[in-house]
């Protein structure tokens, strides 16, 4: 209670108009004058002293909330020098250089796994001296993607806004190129339309419409581009990472890969080492994707061609090893159950990630293929009458030249593992502790590889994980039973119907 001191006798009406009242017993004259009905005297102890608790109480939130306001303000602060001194740590300079160097700098160190240069005597070698040798569209996305990861890693939010600018300059070139045809078949062009995509799986944690929009993109790209892309090494390595991206695009859409991949598909064959693993799983890859497709839009429908064809890919797959040599090999170590960052009581060590990641590749295409054996023996056992009787990196071989220095992409690493994650959590074998550690799994990819896109296949996994436990799906065993049509609408096919919305 706050003393408001020696309070006056006037009527409410009067003291609302601060004009002295007459005090009339049977109401005030000044009332009367204005044609105001008089509110009468209060007893003056009452108005003595008076209740500010709720007046104190706002007044201290307000004063809470600037006293929060400058702590986080302050935070942000110190993040900003710890990510600058991390930067200066991992960048090995101090940050006195401009944005486009710390970009490159970045991407180079996290991203490239070396560079296509040209010759040393030559004019392309010299040709783009301010942007560090780089065409300056692929300079300019270089940087983008640079100051996204770094963003990412560090937390910081101005380098964020930083990195999105420098994208919306590298969309503004990119369109501009793909106006004249000259470069819009170059390989900088294509190149650049890659980057970008990568850009979405950085920055994106909302959904994979720009990612996929940027793969649309590149494979338009590779399609008018034909025959004449296999003459670079750069031309055909990023013929092969694109055809990728793009098989990943369809097996989420449920469709088979255009024509115009099997045609140039027979054309890069004379350039590849059929002993190469990552190449042979190229091939396995569509093969696996073009046959889930045509069951799910029923152009494969009698249940013992879908189990042999799924036989004669998993036999391939599993003899995909076999000539790689020594250098694709692993060893298996064991360790106590429970242990940090490992599922179960086993992890493997590879000689070097591109055989890590290929196998696991591999994995990921076998969970597919055993999948739809396990779906269509299900379907086929149980129609009426049974359907099945009950006994039952990358090296080319050219020495062309490049004529532009490009980065040379890494095929390996947390980008490519994202789905390889998915899939095995999503397939309907996954136990809730697999799905568990594999949530864990892409939630590390989001904050120590600054992948945003890990994020958006988590959510997507934990959606599908919550229909299934509210019984919101229908059972796998009724959905097969007798009809092959009904097979295998699932998995990713849900996540791009998600990003299409």
């Amino acid at each position: 209670m706050v003393y408001r001191g020696r309070p006056s006798t006037g009527c409410r009406k009067c003291r609302q108009r601060k004009i002295k009242c007459d005090e009339r017993p049977e109401g005030c004259v000044k009332c009367a004058d204005k044609g105001f009905q008089c509110p009468g005297y209060e007893h003056t102890i009452d108005r003595l002293f008076q209740d500010e608790s709720a007046a104190v109480e706002r007044k201290a939130q307000k004063s809470k909330a600037r006293a929060l306001a400058a702590r986080d303000e302050r935070n942000n602060a110190e993040k900003a020098r710890r990510a600058i001194k991390r930067m200066q740590h991992d960048i090995g300079g101090p940050l006195l250089f401009p944005v486009i160097d710390r970009g490159i700098a970045f991407f180079m160190m996290h991203y490239a796994a070396g560079v296509d240069l040209p010759p040393l005597s030559s004019a392309a070698y010299n040709k783009h001296l301010s942007t560090n040798g780089f065409h300056p569209i692929v300079a300019t996305v270089m940087t983008a993607l640079g100051l996204a990861g770094t963003a990412n890693l560090f937390m910081d939010s101005g380098l964020k806004r930083e990195a999105t600018t420098w994208y919306l300059d590298a969309l503004k070139m990119t369109n501009k190129a793909l106006e004249k045809p000259s470069e819009a078949k170059s390989d900088n062009t294509l190149l650049a339309t890659m980057l970008l995509s990568v850009f979405e799986s950085t920055h994106n944690e909302v959904s994979f419409k720009g990612w996929l929009e940027h793969v649309s993109g590149s494979s338009s790209l590779v399609r008018m581009r034909g025959r004449a892309q296999f003459e670079t090494p750069a031309g055909r390595r990023m013929y092969f990472q694109t055809v990728g991206l793009l098989t990943i695009k369809c097996m989420g859409m449920g469709i088979a890969l255009p024509k115009f991949v099997h045609d140039l598909n027979k054309e890069v064959e004379k350039w590849e080492d059929p002993h190469d693993p990552v190449q042979r799983f190229f091939h396995i890859h569509i093969a696996t994707i073009d046959f889930r497709a045509h069951i799910i839009n029923h152009r494969l429908t009698d249940m013992t061609a879908i189990v042999q064809r799924a036989l004669e890919i998993d036999e391939e797959a599993k003899r995909m090893f076999e000539a790689a040599g020594q250098d694709w090999e692993y060893v298996v170590e064991t360790c106590e159950e429970g242990t940090p960052g490992i599922f179960g009581q086993e992890y493997h060590i590879y000689p070097h990630l591109a055989a890590a990641q290929t196998w696991n590749w591999i994995r990921y295409i076998r969970i597919y293929l055993h999948d739809i054996l396990r779906n269509s023996l299900i379907a086929g056992f149980s129609a009426t009458p049974p359907v099945f009787p009950a006994s039952c990196t990358t090296e080319f071989r050219s020495p062309a030249m490049p004529t532009d220095q490009l980065p040379v992409i890494r095929v390996s690493g947390g980008y490519s593992s994202l789905w390889a994650l998915y899939i095995a959590g999503a397939t309907p074998i996954a136990s809730p502790e697999a799905q568990a550690f594999v949530l864990r799994s892409l939630e590390r990819v989001a904050t120590e590889f600054g992948i945003n896109q890990a994020r958006v296949i988590a959510s997507a996994l934990r959606t599908k994980m919550e229909l299934e436990a509210r019984g919101l799906t229908s059972d796998r065993h009724k959905r097969v039973t007798g009809n092959a049509k009904t097979l295998l609408k699932r998995t990713l096919y849900t996540i791009v119907q998600n990003a299409h919305k």
